[in-house]
């Protein structure tokens, strides 16, 4: 099983989801410089993550595409991290910054400028090895 990250035309294949994610975030920081975070959304359906920098509570610089293996039958039936009664249209929008506040802050940013965003069905955070998530599920 690989993932493979692909940013600006290039791309690349990995082991692990975890170093996926980390290489993605390194090209997109060696691309726009210093960033205040991620934010990184999953789709659950294609099993892709979305990774693009942060600064200020704005997304800067181009989206990497990691690709995981195909979602596997249970996957697609049981979405891990939606609300069941929302399989169809919930979606996830993940922050990570230093200190609660500021992936908090980041996040209200992100849907601040969203106004497609009709509900948002959970906010959950967590604390992470350099700092903490903030994970905000959505509906359109």
């Amino acid at each position: 099983m690989t993932y493979r990250v692909e940013y600006n035309g290039d791309d690349i294949e990995l082991a692990t989801l975890d170093a996926a994610l980390d290489n993605a975030k390194h090209a997109i920081a060696d691309d726009v410089g210093p960033v205040s975070g991620w934010a990184v959304e999953h789709d659950e359906t294609i099993n892709d993550w979305f990774v693009q920098g942060v600064r200020d509570g704005r997304a800067v610089g181009p989206t990497a595409v990691v690709t995981g293996p195909e979602p596997t039958m249970a996957a697609q039936t049981f979405p891990r991290h939606a609300p069941a009664a929302a399989e169809d249209s919930a979606r996830r929008m993940t922050f990570t910054g230093k200190t609660p506040a500021e992936a908090l802050e980041m996040a209200a940013g992100w849907l601040a400028g969203r106004p497609e965003v009709v509900d948002v069905d959970d906010v959950g955070w967590h604390p992470t090895r350099t700092g903490y998530e903030v994970r905000v599920y959505y509906r359109i």
